[in-house]
């Protein structure tokens, strides 16, 4: 599941919220100021996660994020300056893009 999508289509976008909830997990493709560098975060999504606009207007995703190593929880982390979102449903020990 890949969207390329502007912001306002992507905040209201259902197909793409319901897309999320069906898959297994997803990455988020994002910029991150801290390292200055872009990232590919796996994350997943529940019942407090949320797409929405900042702000200063920019579109923000909020959900679970997992660590890089481990796949532990990290906590809920919000996403801005996302390049891409990509979803993944787990079938019999592979990966498959959803």
């Amino acid at each position: 599941m890949d969207y390329h999508l502007n912001k306002d289509e992507a905040i209201n976008d259902n197909e793409m919220i319901d897309a999320l909830q069906r898959s297994d997990h997803f990455y988020v493709t994002h910029y991150c100021k801290k390292r200055n560098q872009i990232e590919k975060r796996r994350c997943f999504w529940d019942s407090k996660s949320k797409l929405w606009e900042t702000t200063n207007g920019k579109f923000a995703i909020t959900c679970v994020a997992l660590n890089q190593e481990t796949y532990e929880i990290d906590g809920y982390r919000t996403f801005t300056d996302v390049f891409q979102v990509s979803g993944y449903k787990h079938i019999q020990g592979s990966e498959v893009a959803q």
